[in-house]
C-alpha cells in the first residue's frame, strides 16, 4: 500500500475528488494555510497497483512548480482496513490491467547516489582495481570476480542513461565526470601497482591478464545485452539483478589491463584492452537507453516531456553510431 498527499488550491478540490473516486480510494480532506493562501490537503491510501496511475493523473492537475503545491507518494508497510484487502482482492480477482511502472522518484531514489562524485567512490575503485591488479598477476579468477562485486562503476553509467531518459543535462554531465574519474583511477591505479611491482620482481603474463586483451564484436554484443538486463533489473522490483549485471560487465579488470599496458610500455595490451572496457560501457550505456526508452521512463510535466525525449533519442543514436564504428574497429585483424 501507498500513502498518497496532496496539497492543492481550493479550486483544484473538485478535480482531486474526481480522480480519488474515480480510483475507488478512500481520502480524508484538511483546509490548511500557507502564508496566508487557504489550501486543502487531500490524504489516501493507495494499492500498489493503482499508485503509479493516481500519482500522474494527481500531477497533471497540480503544478508542482508552486512551491506550497505538491503530490506525496509514501510506501507503508502495513494498512488495517477490511475495505483496502477487500478492494485489492477484488483487482486480482477481474485481473485488471493496470500500470505498473515504477515512479520517477522510485527511480531516483536509486540513481541519484551515483550522480555526484565523492572520495568513498575515489577509495572503493582504488581498492578494487588493486584487488583486481593482484588476481590477475596471481590469475586468480576468484580475486578478480571480487574487484568486480566492489566497483562502483556501474553507478555513474546507470545514472548517466537515466538522466538521459529525463532530459536532467546537469545530472547527464556529473554522472559522465564522475564515470571519467573512476575510469581514469582505475586505469592509473593499474599503471602504478605494476610499476611499483615492477621494481621487485619480474611480473608473468598470465591467462587473466591476456584473455582481457582479446577484443571481439561479440563483447559489444554481449555489453548491449547486459545493459539491456540492467535497465529492465532497475525498472522491475528486482534491482538485485544489476550485481550479477556489474560482474558480469567486467569493467574493471580490462582497464587495470589496460594500466599495466602503460606501465610495460606495451600500446597493443593498452589500446587492446582499453577498447574492451570502451565496449562494454557503450553497451551498458545503450542497453540501459533503450530499456528506459521502451518502457517510457519520462518526465511526468508535459514541458520536460518534449525535451527529455529528444535528449535521449538524439543520445541513443550517437551511441548507436559509436556501437557501429566500434563493431567495425573490433573485425580488423
Amino acid at each position: 500500500m501507498r500513502k498518497i498527499e496532496v496539497v492543492c488550491y481550493e479550486q483544484q478540490g473538485q478535480s482531486i475528488e474526481y480522480v480519488f473516486k474515480k480510483y475507488k480510494i478512500p481520502f480524508h480532506l484538511e483546509l490548511t494555510l500557507a502564508e496566508e493562501e487557504k489550501l486543502l490537503r487531500y490524504t489516501g491510501i493507495c494499492p500498489d497497483s493503482l499508485s503509479s496511475g493516481l500519482t500522474n493523473e494527481l500531477n497533471k492537475i497540480i503544478d508542482t512548480r508552486r512551491k506550497e503545491l505538491y503530490v506525496t507518494s509514501l510506501a507503508i508497510e502495513a494498512t488495517l482496513s477490511d475495505y483496502l484487502s477487500n478492494y485489492v482482492k477484488e483487482l486480482e480477482a477481474k485481473q485488471v490491467k493496470t500500470k505498473t511502472k515504477k515512479l520517477i522518484e522510485e527511480y531516483e531514489s536509486i540513481i541519484d547516489p551515483n550522480v555526484n562524485f565523492n572520495k568513498n567512490l575515489l577509495f572503493m575503485i582504488v581498492i578494487a582495481a588493486g584487488v583486481a591488479a593482484a588476481g590477475l598477476f596471481a590469475n586468480n579468477a576468484s580475486l578478480v570476480i571480487g574487484a568486480m562485486l566492489i566497483s562502483p562503476l556501474l553507478g555513474p553509467i546507470s545514472a548517466f542513461s537515466f538522466n538521459t531518459a529525463v532530459g536532467k543535462t546537469d545530472k547527464m554531465v556529473k554522472s559522465l565526470v564522475s564515470g571519467l574519474i573512476l575510469l581514469v583511477a582505475v586505469i592509473a591505479t593499474g599503471a602504478l601497482l605494476t610499476a611499483i611491482a615492477l621494481q621487485f620482481a619480474d611480473l608473468p603474463m598470465t591467462n587473466e591478464i591476456l584473455s582481457r586483451t582479446e577484443i571481439s564484436p561479440v563483447f559489444l554484443a554481449v555489453a548491449i545485452a547486459l545493459g539491456l538486463a540492467g535497465g529492465i533489473a532497475m525498472s522491475t522490483n528486482i534491482p538485485g539483478i544489476l550485481v550479477g549485471v556489474a560482474i558480469a560487465a567486467a569493467l574493471v579488470p580490462p582497464g587495470t589491463v589496460a594500466g599495466i599496458g602503460i606501465a610495460l610500455w606495451n600500446f597493443d595490451m593498452f589500446s587492446s584492452a582499453l577498447t574492451l572496457t570502451v565496449a562494454n560501457i557503450i553497451g551498458l550505456v545503450l542497453g540501459m537507453m533503450v530499456v528506459f526508452f521502451i518502457v517510457g521512463v519520462t518526465p511526468r510535466k508535459f514541458y520536460e516531456k518534449e525535451k527529455a525525449q529528444k535528449y535521449i533519442i538524439f543520445t541513443i543514436s550517437i551511441f548507436i553510431g559509436l556501437s557501429v564504428l566500434l563493431g567495425f574497429l573490433l573485425l580488423k585483424p
